[in-house]
């Protein structure tokens, strides 16, 4: 999930994102998207095989008001990523590189983190489907 929502993410094709993510993150995903640039955009984007590394971060087990179940899972996510990115990006936060190949092949990666929040309703009767309900991409997406 997390891969293609951060690839849709990466194309602007937030329309297809309806039903994967909650509506207040699909509405703060279209005030954010539209002022990135392109590199900012393109670094959002992790491929399946690009994924180094996940952990959960939190996982919460909660009744609503009406006595509804959910359970909430926070994933963290470390991904390589080709965009065209400063050595510094803003805020000082240093962005590691690593760099493949010998020197007249070298191609530079970033290694870039995400937090994405997943939610789902447990009370009987309830879909199945689990939501993402926070997409956080440090100092990309802020």
């Amino acid at each position: 999930a997390f891969s293609v929502v951060s690839q849709l993410l990466s194309q602007c094709k937030l329309d297809l994102l309806d039903g994967l993510v909650s509506a207040e993150v699909l509405q703060m995903l279209k005030e954010k998207i539209s002022s990135l640039s392109d590199n900012h955009r393109d670094a959002l984007a992790a491929d399946l095989d690009a994924i180094m590394y996940t952990t959960e971060g939190d996982i919460r087990i909660y009744y609503d008001d009406d006595g509804r179940k959910f359970v909430s899972i926070l994933m963290r996510f470390w991904y390589l990523n080709g965009a065209n990115l400063p050595d510094e990006v803003p805020g000082e936060t240093k962005v590691f590189q690593i760099v493949f190949g010998d020197e007249s092949t070298k191609e530079k990666r970033h290694l870039l983190t995400a937090n994405y929040e997943f939610q789902r309703e447990f009370t009987e009767g309830a879909k199945p489907d689990w939501t993402i309900t926070r997409i956080e991409h440090p100092r990309l997406l802020e």
